[in-house]
């Protein structure tokens, strides 16, 4: 399996994202929902269109990173 920057691209620009739910998975809301501080960093590797970090900033969280090899997938989350 190709794994190149291009590859991501490519399946971003033709919206061939089949995993992504469209919003913040259930399993991860729920963990994030226990969380109190909301000073915590958090990183989130492989975010492709960043639906956990979109929600994340909603509930308050002030240092969440993400990165992808896709610039495409970046450029859709901002």
């Amino acid at each position: 399996m190709d794994l190149s920057e291009e590859f991501w691209d490519n399946r971003y620009k033709n919206e061939d994202t089949g995993w992504d739910l469209g919003e913040v998975s259930p399993p991860l809301k729920a963990y994030f929902d226990q969380l109190q501080d909301k000073n915590l960093k958090i990183l989130i590797p492989g975010g492709g269109n960043s639906h956990e970090a979109e929600y994340l900033y909603n509930q308050g969280f002030t240092n969440v990173f993400v990165v992808d090899v896709s610039k495409t997938a970046l450029e859709n989350f901002s």
